[in-house]
């Protein structure tokens, strides 16, 4: 275990009151999304019996979330991240509301159906816009909040709680929506957005460095120019967009499970859950060893065993050796995860963490749903197994052109006094 980590109790990072409050924050806004979206998607459903419907939710919500994302780093970093976040997030408990009336409205046959579909997709454009405001100013607050030396420990902490939650919602959807009805559980999602806004709220004011560029465009030039004058920082987004890009499975498994292992609902069902518990895993035991020790030589090992996983997969023909895999993929994922957040909060300068987030988190996102569109378009027309085989193989290749060009950065270590100097 490195020197920083001995240096300091697994736990200590949690001794920070206002990280304690975020975290907070985080567990509320993931549980009050997630149950939401489950919610919405199966009260259209019923409604509509239009599948085309449930994949306008995404659309609506990841258009102005993409479009606001460098508008929301840029005002993150040019004025007090921590008011903005506090005001935008809670700009979505009557947008919550709204919600909330609205399917009551239809449910008492008050709203036709046309004006009903259009509300909802408007609201969830707001709460698009709002995420793509307050997602900057949530990741790049948490630097500001802990000791240097915590900084691996928080970003594995946050990514568990973001984990653990997303594993817990579905279930705690599917319960409410079966035991209090469509009301009861909107009147939860207000309640949770309401709790997180508490928590933010409740956070000790603090002002932050000034951004010497005014002009947004000006200042969004500086933070691209400064990753792609970071190699670590660069190749890392890199290789977090190839392997969802290329790599990307899940998209498939309900292709997989049912075509190639001949499984039923409840065996999807386990398959799905699998990477999620392969992470939750490993991420409890980087909480206790964050990984520090030649840091870039872990995340190409993990993004590697990620492709490998990928080729894998396209092998196996049991139940158990496909949970195996997924396992074995989650945790690798998981890795590479807490590795990426660690270094998007240690080289870059405070007075440009939102602006590199935002760009962080588009490339993420876009990765993510571009990448089940290729592995879907991949599939109708190469079928299942080639698709698979040609996107491990391809996500390999990124990693062995990462490998070539930052073979300089296997030996760096993260030490408190590392400045951004040394992963120039």
């Amino acid at each position: 275990m490195s020197a920083i980590s001995s240096s300091v109790g697994s736990f200590s990072f949690l001794r920070y009151r206002d990280f304690s409050r975020l975290t907070l924050n985080q567990c509320c806004l993931t549980q009050a999304i997630l149950i939401q979206e489950i919610l919405i998607a199966y009260a259209l459903y019923q409604l509509t019996k239009n599948p085309i419907s449930l994949g306008l939710v995404g659309v609506v919500e990841f258009i102005p979330f993409v479009c606001f994302s460098i508008f929301g780093g840029y005002i993150a970093d040019r004025f007090n991240r921590q008011k903005i976040l506090q005001w935008s997030f809670s700009c979505s408990i009557p947008l919550a509301l709204a919600l909330w009336l609205i399917f009551y409205a239809q449910h008492q046959h008050n709203l036709s159906t046309p004006f009903f579909l259009a509300f909802t997709y408007s609201i969830l454009f707001l709460l698009g816009c709002i995420r793509g405001i307050y997602s900057p100013c949530f990741n790049s607050l948490r630097p500001f909040l802990i000791a240097r030396e915590h900084y691996s420990q928080a970003a594995t902490w946050t990514a568990l709680c973001w984990q653990i939650n997303a594993i817990l919602a579905p279930i705690f959807a599917g319960l409410l929506i079966a035991r209090v009805g469509i009301n009861g559980t909107f009147a939860v999602t207000v309640a949770l957005f309401i709790l997180g806004s508490w928590a933010l709220w409740q956070m000790q004011a603090r002002h932050f460095p000034a951004l010497q560029h005014h002009s947004m465009i000006s200042s969004l030039k500086e933070a691209t120019d400064f990753i792609q004058q970071k190699p670590m920082l660069f190749w890392a987004i890199f290789l977090d967009l190839s392997s969802v890009f290329f790599g990307g499975i899940l998209a498939l498994l309900p292709i997989f499970s049912s075509e190639i292992l001949h499984l039923g609902a409840d065996g999807f069902g386990v398959l799905r859950a699998a990477p999620a518990v392969g992470s939750l895993l490993t991420m409890s035991f980087l909480v206790k060893f964050p990984p520090q020790q030649h840091i870039w030589r872990t995340l190409l090992i993990a993004v590697f065993g990620f492709a490998c996983c990928t080729l894998m997969f396209t092998q196996v023909r049991h139940l158990y050796s496909a949970i195996i895999v997924l396992l074995m993929m989650g945790a690798c994922d998981s890795i590479s995860i807490v590795i990426r957040q660690t270094l998007l909060q240690w080289i870059p300068p405070k007075a440009m963490l939102g602006r590199v987030a935002a760009i962080n988190g588009i490339f993420v996102t876009s990765g993510n749903e571009l990448g089940a569109l290729q592995s879907s378009i991949m599939a109708r027309y190469f079928t299942i197994i080639p698709a698979m085989l040609i996107g491990g193989s391809l996500s390999l290749l990124s990693v062995g052109l990462t490998y070539a060009r930052t073979r300089n950065l296997l030996q760096f270590t993260l030490k408190p006094e590392s400045n951004d100097s040394s992963v120039s």
